[in-house]
Formats: structure tokens, C-alpha cells, sequence
């Protein structure tokens, strides 16, 4: 998808990516982390970073390879991320999903606290990092060199390929409020 293309969401993407998920018939299909942000000040600011997680989850999973997992994408509903507890349940069960996969894909036009730790979870794990916004990555770059830690698997991925991926939760809160019914999914 070029960067002058549309996003295109179908009105029930939400549902289709419930079902692409739980129609997986084979579990060797390698994983892809989904990182973005999570944590806001607001429940509404929540809310959208969730299905923010849930666009970057169902372009990876039509775009990309691998099999893509966003736990922020569902857990702030079961578990509340103002609680210390529970926020710390919540990234418990986030590193042990994220050890499992093959790949990470950074998503999102900015950095969190609880982002940091996971990418450098990933590259501790020797995780290959996929970055799609520029700035996103560059400041990646800079956090890690300050902290001498080596950047050998952190990768920019030209943001104009992949731009959705690329983009912040306020930019596709209009993507999937306008949601049409074009078809994404693969054909043949």
C-alpha cells in the first residue's frame, strides 16, 4: 500500500479480524508481535490506543507475514490498566506472548514507557524489531545508544509501504469510525 492510497477498513473489520484469528488451522504459522502504545491518561485515550492495536493486528495480518498479537489490544478490558497490579499482570502475560514470536513490528507515531521495555525485551531475545515511522525509529536509535544497547535487529521499514502501520491512534480513530465495506482480504 502506497502512502497516497487509502486505508481502506471494512465496516465489520473488527468481527472479520476475530474470525481470521480464530480460524488459524495451523499453529506453525510464526508470530508477529504487534508493539504500540497503550497506556492514557483517559479511559477514552485507552479505548482508542486498543483499537488502534486492533487496525495495526488486521493490516499485519492481511499485509505481513506472520501471525500478528496485540495482548493490549484486548487485555485493558479485562484487566485495569490504572491498577499497578493488574498493569503488571497485563505486561507479565505481554512478555511471555512476546517470547514466542519471531518478529516484532513497532506500529504507532510515538514511543510509550511500557513500549521501551518490550522492545528491549525483543532485542534481548534477539527478536528482529520492525520499525514504520521514521521518527519512531530514529528516536528508538537514540534511546538505545544512550543506554549502549546494540541496535543489530532494530529495522526501519519505509513508512510508505506500510503506512497504516506507520500511523498514530488519532490519525486511524477515522479510518475505522468511516469503515466501508472494501474487501482487504487475500485472494486465490
Amino acid at each position: 500500500m502506497l502512502k497516497n492510497e487509502m486505508l481502506s477498513l471494512p465496516r465489520n473489520w473488527e468481527a472479520v479480524l476475530e474470525q481470521m484469528m480464530l480460524a488459524q488451522p495451523d499453529d506453525k504459522r510464526e508470530r508477529a508481535y504487534i508493539c504500540s502504545p497503550c497506556r492514557s491518561d483517559t479511559a477514552s485515550g485507552i479505548f482508542c490506543n486498543m483499537k488502534a492495536a486492533r487496525v495495526y493486528m488486521f493490516y499485519a495480518y492481511i499485509h505481513l507475514p506472520g501471525l500478528p498479537t496485540a495482548p493490549h489490544a484486548y487485555l485493558p478490558i479485562l484487566l485495569n490498566e490504572k491498577s499497578i497490579r493488574e498493569r503488571a499482570m497485563a505486561m507479565r502475560f505481554g512478555s511471555k506472548l512476546l517470547i514466542t514470536c519471531s518478529k516484532m513490528y513497532v506500529c504507532g507515531d510515538r514511543l510509550s514507557e511500557g513500549m521501551y521495555g518490550e522492545i528491549i525485551e525483543a532485542i534481548d531475545h534477539y527478536i528482529p524489531v520492525q520499525v514504520f515511522n521514521r521518527k519512531v525509529f530514529d528516536d528508538l536509535r537514540e534511546y538505545l545508544a544512550i543506554r549502549d544497547i546494540d541496535p543489530e535487529n532494530l529495522h526501519y521499514e519505509d513508512g510508505h509501504l506500510h503506512f497504516a502501520l506507520a500511523m498514530g491512534a488519532d490519525e486511524l480513530a477515522a479510518y475505522w469510525e468511516e469503515g466501508h465495506d472494501a474487501n482487504l482480504l487475500p485472494t486465490g
